[in-house]
């Protein structure tokens, strides 16, 4: 696996041309910054040190505990077992239950917006540059261009790209992930910029077992930030394909079948199925027999790099500095109404999470044992139906009433989400 060395400076007229290049001949490219922005961003890790340190900052940020499951609209500090971060979706209104007066807290989270700012700008160019050979991409930038503007106390006031969000990490200096893990994140793009140690490693085939995995940040300069695409982003980009199947509205879902077996029918959109069932509620999940397939397979049949899309990056965080590691992430993200296809971003974000990672390939598709199918709809019912529930309820006051329990906690424990905690989102973390 080689580097992409070259940096390309954000201050360069055609900067964001030769950005969406690399993102699709080399699936990630490294920027730099503009020295302000550099700064801020070292500035930032110093506030939140500070903040995480200071017991008035912790408490008066902390999510409320009924917000900590809704993963695209909770804003504060939220602390794991071997992480803490500070979490901000901007264009959501921030209710922390009390003043912030604390100065840590105030000055961190004023730092970390004037950074979320500048980072959705950048990620936004890059993105307007990919629409022009992207007829659909083109159609959801237009659609987030009609979005109503964010309500009244948002700290961001542009239309449009509703949960983008930027997380600032505090690793302890034990987290690791174990061997050959690695997730895709959700969204069009995500940008983080060097942290104060060495961490972050990408995996450019998107090979858990036989690819390399190359830290990055050995790489990078100060100043300079990485920058890929998420599996929201490959899926809309594989609809500009002449191939019908690639069309299709929502991202398929496979069965990985012996070769003699009828494959169950699935759906991927919550609705219940019976295996005897002459077709699927919908037309949503394409269920076809296939070979067992490793997670080499199913990336080798993207055509990875070679068709001019931009594939999401598989990457992992592992962290080898006794003094922890700090570190800032952007993602941006469309918002739940807008269209990929004829899917809402809604569903297609709660099939992403009801899958397991080694489930997911790099465009959203799901593969799935015929064992775990039944497994994956209960998941998927679960994810919609609180994806559901909190659109209606953002425009009314927050009720008390939190996720429905289930087995998640226990899948998580057997399937490797336990070194981020069930709330942690992990598709939507570094």
């Amino acid at each position: 696996v080689g580097l992409t060395y070259m940096s390309i400076d954000v201050t360069t007229i055609n900067w964001a041309e030769d950005a969406a290049r690399e993102l699709k001949a080399h699936v990630y490219t490294t920027l730099k910054l503009p020295p302000d922005l550099g700064k801020r961003v070292q500035q930032l890790y110093g506030d939140a040190e500070r903040a995480f340190d200071d017991r008035a900052s912790r408490r008066q940020l902390r999510v409320p505990e009924d917000d900590r499951d809704d993963l695209d609209a909770r804003n504060g500090f939220i602390d794991d077992r071997k992480r803490e971060w500070l979490e901000l979706h901007t264009s959501i209104p921030a209710d922390f239950g009390g003043p912030v007066d604390a100065p840590p807290a105030t000055r961190l989270l004023e730092c970390a917006c004037a950074v979320e700012h500048a980072f959705r700008a950048l990620c936004q160019q890059v993105l307007e540059v990919l629409a022009r050979s992207s007829p659909p991409l083109a159609a959801l930038v237009a659609e987030e261009a009609r979005s109503p503007l964010p309500p009244p106390g948002a700290r961001e006031s542009s239309r449009g790209f509703a949960e983008s969000m930027l997380r600032v990490y505090r690793y302890d200096s034990s987290f690791r992930q174990r061997e050959g893990e690695g997730h895709y994140d959700m969204g069009l793009l995500t940008l983080i910029p060097r942290s104060t140690s060495p961490g972050l490693q990408i995996n450019e085939l998107g090979d858990r077992g036989r690819a390399p995995w190359v830290a990055v940040e050995k790489e990078m300069g100060e100043g300079e930030a990485v920058l890929f695409g998420g599996m929201t982003l490959s899926r809309i980009l594989q609809l500009s394909t002449p191939d019908a199947s690639q069309r299709l509205g929502h991202a398929p879902v496979f069965l990985r079948l012996p070769a003699l077996r009828s494959p169950p029918r699935v759906s991927s959109d919550g609705s219940s199925w019976r295996r005897d069932s002459a077709d699927p509620p919908r037309a949503a999940a394409s269920a076809e027999r296939r070979p067992p397939a490793t997670p080499a397979d199913r990336h080798a049949a993207d055509g990875h790099a070679a068709d001019g899309f931009v594939h999401a990056l598989l990457h992992r965080v592992c962290v080898d500095d006794a003094r922890g590691r700090l570190s800032a992430c952007y993602f941006h993200r469309p918002s739940p109404h807008c269209h990929i296809g004829s899917e809402t971003v809604l569903n297609f974000n709660a099939r992403a999470r009801a899958a397991h990672d080694d489930e997911l390939s790099s465009d959203g598709a799901v593969s799935l044992s015929p064992r775990d199918a039944r497994d994956f709809e209960r998941r998927l019912s679960r994810e919609l139906w609180f994806a559901r529930k909190r659109e209606r309820g953002r425009s009314h006051s927050r009720s008390r009433d939190s996720r429905p329990r289930d087995s998640r906690h226990r899948d998580s424990a057997s399937r490797g989400r336990s070194a981020y905690g069930a709330r942690g989102d992990r598709r939507g973390s570094e």
